[in-house]
C-alpha cells in the first residue's frame, strides 16, 4: 500500500512540473498554489523516504549511489530555494507576509531554481529507472530497433524543444526574464515540455544504467 502511494506521490509531481514551468500562461495565483502543494508533497515524499535519511551515512557509496545521493541533496538545496524565494515573492498564497529583501534578487534565484530543479527532478526519475535500459538490452534485436526508433526521435526532439525554449539560458542565467508566448497554444507548450522531460529522463536513466555498470565490472 505504501509503495503503490509512493508511486502515485511521484506521478502527481511528475505531472505539475510541466504546469510550474508554465508560471505567466496558467497565471501567477494558479503557480503559487501549484508551488505550494508542490513543496508540500516534496515534505511529505521524504518523510515517505525517512530510511533514505536515516541510511545516508551507512554502507558502501558506489558510483551509481554517489551520483543519485548528489542530486537528491541537490534537489533537496533547490526546493528549500524555490519555498524561500516563493515565499518573498508570493501575492496571493501569502498576503499577509511582508515582503523583505530584494524581491528582484529573490526572482533571479527563484528562475535559477525553477530551471534547474526540473532537470534534476527529470534526471533523478531517469536513474530510478536505469532498470528499464537493462530490460530492454535483454529483448530481441528487432524489438530494440522498434523501440529505439521513437525513443531517440523523442529525445531528439526534446533536445531540440530544450535549445528552443531557452532552458540553456535560463540555467546559466545569462536570460533573467522568461519569455512566453501569449499566443502560442497551452498544448504546444506542454508537448515541448513533455519531450524535454522524456529526453532528461532518458538521459539519466543512460546514466543510472551506466554507472551500475561500473559497478558490476569493479566487483568481478
Amino acid at each position: 500500500m505504501k509503495k503503490k502511494l509512493k508511486r502515485i506521490l511521484d506521478i502527481v509531481m511528475t505531472l505539475m512540473l510541466p504546469c510550474l514551468m508554465a508560471y505567466e500562461l496558467i497565471g501567477q495565483k494558479t503557480h503559487e498554489i501549484l508551488g505550494l502543494s508542490m513543496v508540500m508533497l516534496f515534505i511529505v515524499h521524504h518523510a515517505m523516504n525517512w530510511q533514505w535519511h536515516k541510511n545516508l551515512f551507512n554502507g558502501r557509496y558506489t558510483a551509481y549511489r554517489a551520483v543519485l545521493t548528489a542530486l537528491d541533496i541537490l534537489m533537496i538545496a533547490v526546493f528549500i530555494d524555490q519555498a524561500v524565494t516563493g515565499i518573498m515573492m508570493a501575492k496571493h498564497v501569502f498576503p499577509f507576509i511582508k515582503h523583505v529583501g530584494r524581491r528582484s534578487f529573490a526572482r533571479v534565484l527563484h528562475l535559477l531554481g525553477a530551471y534547474w530543479g526540473f532537470a534534476l527532478c527529470c534526471l533523478h526519475a531517469g536513474m530510478h529507472m536505469s532498470n528499464m535500459i537493462r530490460k530492454w538490452r535483454s529483448k530481441a534485436s528487432l524489438v530494440r530497433l522498434l523501440t529505439a526508433a521513437p525513443a531517440l526521435g523523442v529525445f531528439g526532439y526534446g533536445v531540440y524543444a530544450f535549445i528552443g525554449r531557452g532552458l540553456p539560458g535560463y540555467m546559466t542565467l545569462k536570460e533573467q526574464f522568461v519569455f512566453f508566448d501569449y499566443e502560442e497554444p497551452l498544448t504546444l507548450f506542454f508537448m515541448d515540455y513533455a519531450a524535454i522531460m522524456l529526453a532528461l529522463i532518458l538521459l539519466g536513466a543512460v546514466l543510472g544504467y551506466g554507472l551500475q555498470k561500473v559497478r558490476r565490472r569493479t566487483c568481478r
